[in-house]
């Protein structure tokens, strides 16, 4: 269950960018901070959702290093 909870972690914060654009694209509204805090995080999470994406939707069971 964690794996899932990671990776819906990740899509949270991937769909914040959609809401950053779709903001700026309709509101005029740019954070720089935010925006540039949330590619990096979302960037960090890319490996976790390549790794989610090729074991545990596949059926594989996913560890993760401890």
């Amino acid at each position: 269950i964690t794996t899932h909870y990671l990776f819906f972690q990740g899509l949270y914060r991937a769909l914040y960018l959609v809401n950053w654009i779709w903001r700026f694209y309709f509101e005029g509204f740019f954070d720089l901070i935010a925006v540039v805090a949330g590619v990096v995080q979302t960037i960090l999470y890319c490996d976790f959702f390549y790794l989610y994406i090729t074991k545990v939707l596949k059926g594989k069971k996913l560890s993760l290093p401890a």
